[in-house]
């Protein structure tokens, strides 16, 4: 079985917290994360892209549409999807209006299973 491209979930059950950017800054600073906050300026894409290690997109505001692995995923506000390392994907805000967007790296790892499927 191959390891799953991506898991979307809930911030507020994946780190116990509310889905507020202070909560989820402390919430992500507390398990090691390195932190970038992002605006996605509306009509602008993010071109395809890997990375060596687990990246999570926390929505804060707006909707983005993510395509991992040739898959189309809607994140929205409240929302994160975790995309595991190697992965190809992309993303663009839509609804024809900006998004803002935590990015986190590293971090305590959840990993993606023993046998390859989600944990």
């Amino acid at each position: 079985m191959s390891k799953p491209a991506y898991r979307v979930e809930y911030v507020a059950e994946a780190f116990s917290c509310e889905p507020e950017q202070d909560e989820i800054v402390s919430a992500l600073a507390e398990r090691d994360f390195r932190i970038f906050e992002v605006e996605q300026p509306r009509g602008a894409m993010v071109p395809y892209h890997t990375h060596d290690e687990e990246e999570r997109l926390i929505v804060l505001e707006g909707r983005m549409q993510f395509n991992v692995e040739e898959e189309l995923v809607l994140i929205e506000g409240g929302e994160m999807i975790t995309i595991r390392e190697g992965a190809i994907h992309a993303a663009a805000p839509v609804d024809d209006k900006p998004a803002k967007m935590l990015i986190a790296f590293g971090g305590e790892p959840e990993g993606w299973g023993k046998d390859g499927g989600e944990p």
